[in-house]
């Protein structure tokens, strides 16, 4: 079929092939290039045969390229974005918009696009140019499902004065009555699936489902609302052990402990509403709140052996009672007491010829006062002041640590960290694979599939353990130098400090920062 003709040459096409009958010489090669400007869908592929024509003028028909359609139609490999390009003149165009619009609509439909489609003259158009004609739909991926448990806040007492009384505040324990929520889960959700501009359709992915974490004798799931709730079945007090949430005994003592309850020797948590008298022990497994204002006496022992102690009203120990927690006691003030525990000991207002052993020993920094006695903390002591005016003897001191390898520590703790969350994107991506190959009964029930998912499950467990203990090292290395003490107001003479191994003794009112670094104690 002939195309173009002039009085050097015609062009013609077969099976969309471009040939070229030179029957006359002297054609200039720029004349050529202007008439591929005026006739777009001509593409030249072969300048050789072309130049040796023209040269020849042989008459002989002779292939030079292709012929391009009109409209061209380009979908993209993953049929998720189809262009078209116009190959006709501007002019043209502008000419015979009805026409090509039609020779769009027709192109579009032999190469099967049909979803996504865009309106081409809402937009400029560019003859010559690839112009996006139609996007694919991409799927919505469901939503993971949501868990929530009931949150144990950190244990922060609040200390305060309204001008008669001052208070020391803290809610130790938390209790739970029966039925009260302990945490819910929103299910995973399906998705949305997407579509190509050819109209297939892409699958989405379920969302992940996770699993409620609950021990199962003292906690129920019940349905509500489209989702599972979690409820306690008895009255108790909330724990977690590693990932899972429970209810464990709760010893409520209306009044104080005395002759008429006897010592106390409990397997969970104990609540003392009222005091312990003289004489009288409390042991418990778990936390022990005293809430009553008026303090202790000469109690023989407060114990708590996995847990912490906050004793309301303060102690008069007169060096007998021993109060020991493996965790923190809490406690408004102690005279004359022995308080050991395995993290703090946090004091509202005075400590006063105590016997104090802790990790750290914080006293409130303004109304806190340390006289007399001894204090032993491993990592840092915090108070408004140290000793008294009639200048009594106050023994601090800290071991310290080794700021170097805490830090080394840290470091390597945080390597794993990410480690960890590179490794649990993995795992994510194989069970996503997993949901978007199979159907959903076939990989629910793929032991490999529930292999992976448990993996997931416990990796975020390691987790956020992980990340418990980074801030435990964290707070190790905002301690000053490598063991602190640190006096708000005012240390008195015959304060003596000791910081890993390292004396000090005050002869003049001071205030201010006590560390060591570099086998000294330096002060600010």
């Amino acid at each position: 079929m002939e195309i173009h003709q002039n009085g050097y040459f015609s062009l013609l096409s077969d099976n969309d092939k471009l040939y070229i009958s030179v029957y006359r010489s002297g054609y200039e090669m720029r004349e050529f290039n202007n008439l591929l400007l005026d006739m777009p869908t001509l593409q030249l592929h072969n300048f050789t045969n072309l130049k040796n024509a023209l040269d020849e003028a042989r008459g002989l028909r002779i292939f030079i390229g292709n012929i391009k359609p009109r409209v061209e139609v380009i979908v993209s490999a993953d049929e998720m974005e189809a262009r078209i390009k116009l190959n006709i003149t501007a002019r043209e165009f502008a000419e015979n918009k009805i026409q090509i619009s039609s020779e769009i609509s027709a192109a579009l439909n032999k190469a099967g696009v049909t979803e996504g489609l865009d309106d081409l003259f809402q937009k400029p158009i560019t003859v010559q140019k690839e112009i996006v004609i139609a996007k694919g739909i991409k799927p919505k991926d469901g939503k993971d499902a949501i868990i929530r448990y009931y949150e144990i806040e950190e244990k922060k007492p609040v200390v305060k004065e309204d001008g008669t009384v001052n208070h020391y505040e803290l809610a130790l324990i938390d209790n739970i009555r029966k039925g009260d929520w302990l945490g819910d889960k929103i299910p995973p959700t399906e998705g949305k699936p997407g579509k190509t501009v050819t109209g297939k359709l892409i699958p989405a992915r379920r969302g992940i489902d996770f699993n409620l974490k609950y021990d199962s004798k003292t906690i129920e799931a019940i349905e509500e609302d489209n989702k599972m709730v979690l409820r306690a079945v008895i009255d108790g007090a909330v724990k977690f052990e590693g990932d899972k949430i429970s209810i464990d005994n709760h010893l409520i003592v209306q009044e104080d402990v005395s002759y008429e309850t006897g010592n106390i020797s409990f397997d969970g948590y104990v609540t003392v509403k009222g005091t312990v008298k003289d004489g009288f022990s409390v042991i418990a497994k778990n936390d022990i709140s005293i809430q009553g204002s008026m303090g202790l006496g000469v109690v023989e022992k407060i114990i708590s052996k996995e847990g912490s102690i906050y004793i309301k009203g303060g102690i008069f120990g007169k060096n007998t009672s021993i109060i020991q927690a493996k965790r923190s006691v809490f406690v408004k003030y102690c005279n004359e007491c022995i308080i050991t525990a395995g993290e703090d000991i946090n004091i509202g207002f005075y400590a006063l010829d105590s016997n104090l052993k802790a990790k750290k020993i914080i006293m409130d920094p303004v109304h806190g006062k340390i006289i007399g006695g001894t204090i032993n903390a491993e990592i840092q002591v915090i108070t408004g002041v140290i000793g008294n005016r009639s200048e009594k003897k106050t023994y601090v001191n800290v071991s310290g640590f080794n700021r170097a390898a805490i830090k080394k520590e840290f470091e390597q703790l945080l390597d794993k960290y990410k480690a960890m969350l590179s490794e649990v994107n993995k795992v994510k991506q194989q069970i996503e694979l997993f949901e978007r190959n199979s159907s959903g009964a076939e990989y629910v029930n793929s032991k490999e599939y529930n292999r992976y998912l448990r993996k997931y499950e416990d990796i975020l467990v390691e987790i956020k353990l992980l990340d418990e203990y980074r801030k435990r090292l964290q707070q190790i290395l905002e301690t000053k130098g490598e063991g602190e003490i640190g006096v708000y107001k005012a240390a008195y003479p015959e304060t003596y400090i000791e910081i890993k191994n390292m004396q000090k003794k005050i002869d003049s009112i001071v205030s201010g920062s006590f560390y060591a670094m570099d086998k000294e104690i330096h002060h600010n």
